[in-house]
């Protein structure tokens, strides 16, 4: 049985996508909120845009992500925005994960 872990800024979880690793924090709803009114015009949030920024806000490091020639890159938030699209749906899930799996905690 998996108990419900409480969301810190400290925290340190991995995701694996196609050989590469993404350390993230996950978000609380207080800073989802926060992200989503950044980015509200008209009563309509826009999506991309608010889903992209909680990516940024929540990644801390990676490893094994490589640029258009195959060189290892390190890990810039401003770097975010060139992630695939795929990674960044998938991504965007594990960020809201009420509890990561344990055996994928960095703590």
């Amino acid at each position: 049985m998996m108990a419900v872990r409480l969301i810190s800024d400290t925290e340190r979880n991995v995701f694996e996508f196609d050989g590469s690793r993404f350390y993230y924090r996950r978000i609380s709803s207080n800073q989802a909120v926060i992200i989503n009114k950044k980015h509200l015009k008209r009563g309509v949030v826009d999506q991309h845009a608010a889903g992209l920024e909680t990516v940024q806000w929540c990644l801390i490091d990676w490893e094994h992500v490589l640029d258009g020639d195959g060189l290892e890159i390190p890990f810039s938030k401003d770097l975010v925005p060139a992630l695939p699209d795929d990674l960044v749906n998938e991504l965007h899930m594990a960020l809201r994960e009420s509890s990561p799996v344990d055996d994928q905690l960095g703590n």
